[in-house]
């Protein structure tokens, strides 16, 4: 059965006061005895008080009689005046003897007092007495005679009176004896009463304190704690089945909520400025520090450096080990750069494999430079995990009045620049890549004019049979003459292309004239085509390329449309890619992976998509006599297509024993300057030649 605090403390206090009531009671019980004692003694003193003046009335009237009498007896003359004062003497001790018995048989509570004894001897001797004084008076040699009957009467008196004192001397002693006793009893018990109270009441101030009033004062304090914020103390009394048990459950409760919706505020604040799989800064957090670090950097005069941030080689990881295994290595990638910058700087995931790191230093470059030598040793440590982090890194530091956003660009030059200076690097932006971001810029821009000002054309450099060393296609190659900066390489002017949006524009137009130029050529010969990535963006690239070769009367068997690794690596485009691959080869074109072995996942996407051709790329044709494991890709290569069935080209073939270790080796086809140099399209014959009648 639950009982609560308030009949709890009312059953306490209840008895409490029962127990006060019954303590009042025996006091006013020990009180009314004490006073019943103190009457009767009282009493008994009063009785004792006047038997002892009537004792002294009989002495003094014995004393009176007895002078008298012997004045008499001598003969002596007693006036009637004496003789009437003894008389009223007796009188007076008559009625005093009997008004004292009279008053003691009214009192019997003064205890048991021989009263009818007493008055009786004190009657005989006022009688004995009145005779005597008659006697004396009448007849003075009787007085002798008399004498004995009054000294009987006065000694039974006095023996009467005598025993009388000593029962009411008793009787008070007695009386003062049973109220000594009986008062200290009582008194005792009283104070024993007093001691049950002031124990129980202390009882009670404990059981309050302990069970009561502590536990409200700690709820209180966690009730403070909660305005605050901080809630991390026990609730006392939960399992109690009272009323603080009901109140202590009811704000465990209610912590319980505040931490859940406070628990929810701060996760999504975490996640609105938090990358949720590596647990950095996101990409609005990481602008908001930019934009503030910037702010104040005017005031303090620091640098602000930017760390654009690239993995290289992630789509391998994620072809090799999957999204999983990914992930494993962007949360690796974020301990490393964690773990490499200090307490204040920030490192923030932006998207896919990129990060930035915001450093604000006021000796710059050198304070980027130590963190860029942090992160690379760091990078380097061996890992058990088995899968080698390589990095692109670009900087760029802060000039006065500079945005968030343009210092973030400038940081992303650097890193294309360390991208394009092969990887696994670092670069700060700084006069010279801003000199080349102009460059750019201008180049952008002239860019688009080149067309129409006639300024590209094409060159074609030949692709020979490995054995017979003919001719059996053309590769078509961009070129461009600037009318004041002179020849542009390709792999300056096409990037600037594909990301000024002009590759579509420039395409199409290569695709036309590289048709135009093929129409006119022996029909055994083959065209080859670059497509860039950029191309693929648009649906209707397949029809563009049969329309210019219906057009140009050019059949598709005789088109090779070549395609980097980097095409098929456009993500949520992979498909549509592959796709207008396909439509290309039902049409009857040929598709070539270009530059094979460069790329993220060289085997993945031969497993994707059945190529008809590989191109190996000339960096190991170059070095595969002087690098051993060049040489073993090349081999490789070609046994894979071999295998495959697919025919294999091999890029900047320009030395005789490469060509006799490709033909030992069954390369199918050649190209590079041992065959021949790009030349217009005009200078081509019109028949298949052998190689040796070309310029080498």
């Amino acid at each position: 059965m639950r009982l609560s605090i308030s009949a709890r403390v009312s059953i306490a206090c209840t008895s409490v006061i029962l127990m006060a009531l019954t303590v009042l009671a025996t006091g006013l019980s020990v009180g009314n005895k004490i006073h019943d004692a103190d009457l009767r003694i009282t009493l008994l003193s009063e009785a004792l008080h006047l038997e002892n003046r009537l004792d002294q009335m009989q002495r003094q009237l014995r004393q009176d009689i007895g002078r008298v009498t012997r004045d008499a007896e001598r003969g002596a003359v007693v006036s009637a005046v004496r003789w009437g004062e003894l008389n009223d003497g007796i009188a007076a001790f008559r009625q005093r003897s009997s008004s004292t018995a009279q008053f003691l048989a009214s009192r019997p509570e003064a205890g048991w007092v021989p009263v009818r004894e007493t008055q009786r001897a004190a009657a005989d001797f006022a009688t004995a007495a009145d005779r005597l004084i008659q006697i004396g008076r009448t007849r003075p040699s009787g007085i002798k005679s008399a004498m004995p009957r009054f000294l009987s009467a006065l000694t039974a008196l006095e023996n009467s009176r005598s025993r009388a004192r000593q029962d009411l001397t008793f009787a008070i002693s007695k009386a003062a004896e049973s109220n000594r006793r009986e008062s200290r009893r009582d008194i005792i018990s009283v104070l024993l009463g007093g001691l049950v109270i002031v124990a129980i009441i202390f009882s009670m101030t404990i059981w309050l304190r302990r069970r009561l009033v502590s536990p409200i004062t700690i709820l209180a304090a966690r009730l403070r704690e909660f305005r605050v914020g901080d809630s991390d103390g026990d609730i006392p009394g939960v399992e109690r089945a009272d009323e603080l048990g009901d109140l202590a459950r009811g704000l465990y409760e209610y912590r319980n909520a505040v931490e859940s919706r406070r628990t929810a505020e701060r996760r999504a604040e975490f996640l609105a400025n938090h990358d949720m799989l590596t647990g950095l800064a996101n990409r609005l957090l990481f602008e908001n520090r930019l934009a503030h670090e910037l702010s104040r950097s005017g005031r303090t005069g620091d640098v602000v450096a930017v760390f654009a941030i690239d993995l290289d080689a992630f789509k391998a990881i994620n072809d090799r080990l999957g999204h999983a295994g990914g992930d494993r290595v962007l949360k690796r990638t974020a301990r490393l750069l964690s773990s490499s910058v200090r307490g204040d700087d920030l490192v923030a995931r932006i998207g896919g494999d990129e990060f930035a790191i915001i450093q604000v230093a006021h000796a710059q470059p050198a304070a980027a430079e130590a963190l860029i030598s942090r992160i690379f040793k760091t990078a380097s440590a061996p890992s058990d995990e088995g899968v080698a982090i390589r990095m692109s890194v670009g900087v760029a530091l802060s000039e006065p009045g500079q945005t968030g956003d343009e210092l973030h660009e400038l940081a992303d030059l650097a890193l294309y620049r360390a991208k394009a200076d092969g990887r696994n690097t670092a670069r700060i932006f700084n006069k010279h890549l801003k000199d080349e971001e102009s460059q750019r810029v201008r180049l952008g821009r002239d860019l688009e004019d080149a067309v129409s000002a006639n300024e590209l054309h094409l060159a074609f450099q030949p692709i020979a049979d490995t054995a017979s060393l003919e001719i059996v296609a053309y590769e078509a190659l961009l070129r461009w003459r600037h009318p004041i900066l002179g020849d542009i390489p390709p792999d300056v002017f096409v990037p600037i292309a594909e990301s000024t949006g002009l590759i579509g524009t420039i395409g199409s137009w290569v695709i036309d004239q590289a048709l135009r130029a093929a129409s006119a050529w022996d029909p055994k010969l083959s065209l080859a085509i670059n497509l860039s990535p950029i191309q693929f963006r648009s649906a209707g690239l397949a029809d563009e390329i049969c329309d210019a070769a219906r057009r140009w009367g050019v059949t598709f068997d005789r088109l090779e449309l070549e395609v980097t690794e980097g095409a098929t690596l456009l993500g949520f485009q992979r498909d549509n890619v592959l796709a207008t691959l396909k439509t290309l080869q039902e049409y009857g074109a040929r598709v070539v992976m270009d530059d094979f072995g460069t790329g993220h996942s060289s085997l993945s996407n031969l497993k994707e998509f059945t190529f008809d051709k590989i191109k190996i790329d000339r960096s190991f044709v170059a070095t595969m006599h002087s690098h051993a494991s060049s040489s073993s890709i090349v081999k490789a290569t070609i046994g894979l297509g071999q295998s495959l069935g697919l025919t294999i080209v091999a890029e900047g073939v320009e030395a005789e024993k490469q060509l006799a270790d490709l033909r030992r080796w069954g390369c199918d086809q050649v190209q590079g300057f041992l065959i021949g140099k790009p030349a217009d399209g005009g200078v081509i014959r019109q028949a298949r030649m052998p190689a040796h009648g070309i310029d080498r």
